[in-house]
């Protein structure tokens, strides 16, 4: 009976809407000019139909006024979480979870690419989109994009619907119920399976606990959930780093002359 009467409840308001939109065109008809017809048409089809509201400004509307136009319907924008994370002091940050020149080229972007399609058997058209999506997230961010691949490939294996019994979900593995306010930027927890918010939240994250435990290791242990040195971490990090190694490795760098991670000498 349910499904009855959703069927039968569709047509019904889309002919409500077709009416209402008919007796609008004859009023404009009887009492405007011809133009006041086609600036009704167009109010009309702007209401109806979201596509055709596009369409239809790009003839009309100057360029400067048409890009926010679009970028007002635009349903695919994803919000930046660049703001939130210039809040997380950048002299907190090691300095080897930064470098902002791997990736820069598309040579160097196919190469890791092509290895992250070939190892993690996906398709190599999702394993473009994936390193294109680390490489934006991690300008906003300030991380280097091929440690945030590496997490994401120890993490997830690159399966935007993984979710562990724990509770960790998506790309970043990251515990939805203890981030449900950083997910609010992108509508709520609903998108915690969603590539572009998971990558931003697990990201963003990464970066707080980075500055918060002083250093790589150490914020890499806090994300995997070793809250202190005496819990072990499975040897997570040691598998991150291994990974962004091999990416960097792929793109044509080489690992220990462009970041130079060598633990520091202790006095």
């Amino acid at each position: 009976m349910m499904t009855k009467h959703r069927a039968s409840s569709e047509p019904k308001t889309f002919a409500q809407t077709f009416k209402a939109g008919t007796r609008l065109i004859k009023t404009l008809q009887r009492f405007t000019s011809g133009m006041g017809v086609l600036a009704g048409f167009l109010a009309i089809s702007l209401w109806l139909n979201e596509p055709k509201r596009i369409e239809f400004a790009s003839w009309l509307i100057p360029g400067p006024a048409y890009e926010i136009f679009t970028n007002t319907f635009n349903t695919d924008a994803v919000p930046s979480v660049a703001y939130h994370a210039s809040k997380i002091p950048a002299n907190l940050v090691d300095q080897q979870a930064i470098d902002s020149q791997v990736l820069k080229t598309e040579s160097e972007r196919e190469a890791v690419a092509k290895y992250l399609s070939n190892k993690y058997k996906i398709a190599m058209s999702a394993s473009r989109e994936f390193v294109a999506k680390a490489a934006a997230v991690s300008q906003e961010v300030g991380l280097d994009p091929t440690l945030i691949l590496a997490v994401a490939a120890v993490e997830s294996s690159f399966n935007p619907l993984a979710e562990s019994k724990k509770g960790a979900q998506g790309l970043m593995q990251v515990m939805t119920r203890m981030h449900l306010d950083k997910y609010q930027l992108f509508g709520g927890h609903e998108a915690a399976l969603d590539p572009d918010a998971n990558l931003r939240v697990g990201a963003w994250i990464l970066r707080e606990y980075i500055a918060k435990g002083g250093s790589l290791e150490a914020g890499l242990r806090l994300y995997v959930g070793a809250s202190s040195s005496w819990i072990n971490d499975g040897g997570y990090g040691d598998k991150v780093l291994a990974e962004r190694q091999r990416l960097r490795q792929a793109a044509g760098q080489k690992y220990a002359e462009r970041v130079k991670l060598i633990p520091p000498i202790q006095l």
